[in-house]
């Protein structure tokens, strides 16, 4: 017996019927932090579950399977053996296609969790693996149990008999304990590349609640970032989780010009950038080459008034090397509520999420 799953994108170009052998459910799942992962998608961890065949047309019936048209798809080679999928239009990945030849695994499809219209019962999320790419242990520290099962931390792949778990509030020992003058971020592609400088003062409106006072005096100041759950983040990137940091418009440089970036003006914004507009004047930028989530921002329009505005930016593109590992700790400061949480698609997600940053906060204060 075969159970399908709707899978769709946010703009609806991309609407499919995926396959899951009914036996085989819940399938297992891993959260991948390889470098990859996260610089394709802009978000900070994966998560695909595997189909039972091949991706499905949505008219297709169990006696009547017709395959998939990948028409609407941008298919990105981001190994010689893998190729991601994601839509052309809104940028949300979609699928994750293993070739025949070379890799770890077989031949197969993979679909993201984050476009399927339901989690319980379909995927249960077993694992980390590749944390060692994080530098210091990345979302992984936030997310640790799964259904009330402390989560395996692979270094690599799982698979490996050499590979060794990477214990709690682990930082890899070629991580940079200095903090950089300005933090880089980029897409796999490295198409989409800009960077964040240091505000250097905090707001006297108590409306910038986006800038974080150092915890001591001197401390330079921090950008907040939270993970959000919200039904167009999910639906426009493809993952269950897309993490951003609040940050000053004039803080947000341009790699290319050493300029802060300019998203309205056509002749200015970055080429690379495809813009997706999500719900009226909030717009979504990703790079049209590789597919990762860049940027998320917001006209200023009568309504608002003075009130402060700012560029919101993936934290998945995050330069781990340059900032000493995936989470930034240096630059960000990590806001211990989820935001939407209430659309999140897994209840357990967020219980997982909340828990994690519970318990990374109160190691973080006793330390």
């Amino acid at each position: 017996m075969t159970t399908y799953v709707k899978s769709s994108c946010h703009c609806g170009l991309n609407t499919f019927k995926i396959p899951f052998k009914t036996a085989s459910l819940p399938k297992s799942s891993s959260i991948c932090h390889c470098n990859i992962c996260r610089h394709s998608t802009g978000q900070m961890g994966y998560t695909d579950v595997r189909v039972d065949g091949a991706p499905l047309s949505i008219d297709s019936t169990e006696e009547t399977p017709v395959p998939a048209s990948l028409t609407n798809l941008t298919g990105f080679k981001s190994s010689t053996y893998a190729t991601r999928y994601f839509c052309t239009k809104c940028s949300a990945h979609m699928f994750f296609h293993a070739h025949e030849a070379g890799g770890e695994e077989p031949e197969h499809w993979g679909v993201l969790v984050g476009t399927l219209e339901r989690a319980d019962g379909i995927f249960k999320v077993e694992k980390h693996i590749y944390v060692a790419d994080t530098l210091d242990g990345g979302l992984a520290d936030h997310f640790r149990r799964f259904e009330g099962k402390v989560l395996p931390r692979h270094a690599t792949w799982s698979e490996d008999k050499e590979d060794s778990d990477v214990p709690f509030n682990w930082r890899a020992q070629n991580a940079t304990q200095n903090a950089p003058k300005t933090l880089p971020y980029h897409c796999q592609c490295k198409s989409v590349k800009f960077y964040l400088t240091r505000a250097t003062k905090l707001s006297d409106d108590a409306r910038v609640y986006w800038l974080v006072p150092g915890e001591t005096p001197g401390e330079p100041i921090k950008f907040i970032t939270a993970h959000c759950l919200c039904n167009s983040c999910r639906l426009t990137g493809g993952g269950l989780i897309q993490t951003w940091t609040m940050v000053p418009v004039e803080n947000v440089y341009d790699s290319a010009t050493n300029a802060p970036i300019n998203l309205a003006d056509a002749d200015k914004r970055p080429q690379a950038l495809k813009r997706y507009e999500s719900s009226p004047g909030k717009y979504r930028e990703f790079c049209s080459c590789c597919g990762a989530t860049a940027i998320w921002w917001r006209d200023r329009n009568a309504e608002d008034g003075d009130e402060p505005i700012h560029i919101d930016v993936a934290v998945g593109l995050v330069d781990q090397v340059a900032a000493g590992g995936a989470r930034a700790e240096s630059w960000l400061s990590w806001y211990e509520n989820l935001i939407f949480k209430d659309f999140a698609l897994s209840k357990e997600v967020v219980k997982s999420l909340e828990d994690g940053l519970k318990a990374q906060n109160a190691e973080l204060l006793s330390d």
